[in-house]
């Protein structure tokens, strides 16, 4: 009886051991990949943000975002999803829907430009989400539709609010 208690024991014992191991591995790769995204979605920003200077659509002030977070620790594992805050200057709410097309296709020139990769030719490579005001600063959310559950996060905002839509990949499909 006390030897098959302790083999009990012990087979307990060894899964949870294997079960914390296998989250620390999983978390540290996962960790890995967000990085790299993060990196990646961190260029495309700077260099969106500086065409739309060039253009004269945002101020040359606007074009440095001081914070770059991940919305992905509030939407669930795998969404590589940043938000990105600057200081708003003079711009005001109702100009922010203007924004929206000018942004996502300089995100998708940047990201056909640099080939960077996305999960299928059917969505753009980077989608902007949201844009908000808040404090004096303009807050863009940047999807990065690397994976499965990117796309679906940016469905499931969708879902959120039907007269947003997933830009189609205009920038990529032209090259």
């Amino acid at each position: 009886m006390k030897l098959a208690l302790i083999i009990i024991i012990g087979i307990i014992l060894a899964y949870l051991i294997y079960h914390y191991i296998h989250r620390l591995i999983i978390r540290r790769a996962t960790s890995i990949v967000r990085n790299d995204a993060q990196a990646t979605t961190e260029s495309a920003m700077k260099s969106a943000l500086n065409q739309l200077a060039d253009e004269h659509t945002l101020s040359q002030s606007q074009n440095h975002f001081t914070a770059s977070d991940t919305v992905a620790d509030v939407w669930g594992r795998g969404v590589m999803a940043f938000e990105f805050s600057f200081t708003a200057d003079n711009l005001q709410a109702d100009q922010l829907p203007t924004l929206r097309r000018p942004l996502n296709n300089a995100l998708g020139e940047y990201a056909v430009k640099n080939h960077i990769k996305r999960l299928s030719t059917s969505h753009p490579t980077f989608v902007v989400t949201d844009l908000w005001l808040f404090e004096g600063q303009l807050h863009i959310d940047v999807a990065y539709l690397m994976n499965e559950s990117t796309i679906e996060y940016v469905q499931d905002l969708k879902r959120l609010n039907p007269s947003e839509k997933m830009p189609a990949s205009n920038a990529e499909e032209n090259h």
